[in-house]
């Protein structure tokens, strides 16, 4: 794919764009609607659901977030705000993308939360709120989009009260060694028009450069013009890429900084956080549960399976894990 790259600086004059821009204000869903509780009832014989759960949990218990005033930062289709909204005074999530903030309030709406807003802040901007807001933020895999994730966690570190606490997941590169540092994925903005979005990894950079090709094309149309009739997992081939020339609509470019867990330790202990404590997740904690209870063990309610969870979710957020794992992070102001 690298030569796809270098034709497409060479040739094509891709714009550049914050990530926003580049693709969350095209997304109708940025779950694809499969999140439990806000699209999907809960379903306690699934083990994605019990996954759900634990993750949630995991926010609540390691910022200790009940009855407090949380920020959301980035909260997508309203996760987890919407989630941990029965359990907090008040939750707020602020996300760059107005149609983000426009689909997390009319779900809030539909949930009948009233103790959760959702309020569009520039990307990169500062968060318009005073110092020592909040009791506790979270923050799932967006402060990465940012186009300078240093500042924003200044931001969530000056926001929050003292003592308060941030819970971070983020997405590191380590992941993706070994075949991964190149990919593509497809996203369908209206009924005939497709983004291929095609990335490029630099994991020793700790940074991601997204490529966006814009093709007045229905998905699967594209698809089947870049496959060739060949696999769908066969390799987009420039050749089949510049076919299409004529269906292409504009070349976009984003770069995200992507920081490794050790990375980030350093940061938020520069930014002034006394305490920053690298641990296990609920997440994980939750579908280890579910595949070791027999089926007719498992609690069979939401409220059940949450009572189940606790004291696991409980002990995996409080136990270290090695910063190498780029594992979640609880900070401490």
């Amino acid at each position: 794919m690298r030569d796809i790259f270098k034709w497409l600086e060479e040739t094509a004059d891709p714009q550049l764009y914050d990530s926003t821009a580049f693709i969350y204000e095209d997304m109708a869903s940025q779950s694809g609607k499969s999140l439990p509780i806000i699209y999907q009832p809960f379903d306690a014989t699934r083990k994605a659901h019990w996954r759900d759960r634990g993750a949630a949990l995991d926010y609540l218990l390691s910022t200790r977030a009940r009855g407090g005033r949380v920020l959301d930062f980035g909260p997508g289709d309203g996760w987890p705000s919407l989630i941990i909204a029965p359990q907090v005074a008040e939750v707020v999530g602020v996300d760059g993308s107005p149609r983000r903030v426009q689909v997390c309030t009319e779900n809030a709406a539909r949930l009948g939360l009233n103790n959760a807003r959702f309020l569009a802040v520039p990307p990169g901007g500062p968060l318009p709120f005073a110092d020592g807001s909040f009791d506790a933020a979270v923050a799932a895999s967006s402060v990465e989009q940012t186009p300078d994730p240093f500042f924003t966690l200044a931001e969530l570190y000056r926001v929050l009260r003292p003592g308060g606490r941030l819970r971070l997941s983020y997405e590191a590169l380590s992941r993706y060694r070994g075949g991964q540092e190149t990919d593509a994925w497809l996203l369908e903005i209206e009924a005939e028009t497709t983004r291929l979005l095609l990335y490029d990894r630099q994991i020793e950079q700790e940074r991601v450069v997204q490529y966006g090709l814009t093709f007045r094309l229905a998905e699967a149309d594209l698809l089947a013009a870049l496959t060739a009739g060949e696999a769908a997992s066969a390799k987009i081939s420039l050749s089949k890429l510049q076919s299409l020339s004529d269906r292409l609509l504009d070349v976009r470019k984003c770069v995200t900084s992507h920081p490794s867990g050790r990375t980030l330790v350093g940061w938020l202990a520069e930014i002034g956080f006394r305490e920053i404590r690298p641990s296990h997740n609920g997440l994980d904690a939750a579908a280890t549960l579910f595949d070791q209870t027999a089926a007719a063990e498992r609690p069979l309610t939401i409220t059940a399976v949450d009572a189940y969870l606790q004291p696991f979710v409980q002990m995996a957020v409080g136990l270290a894990a090695p910063v190498e794992m780029d594992p979640m992070l609880t900070a401490v102001k």
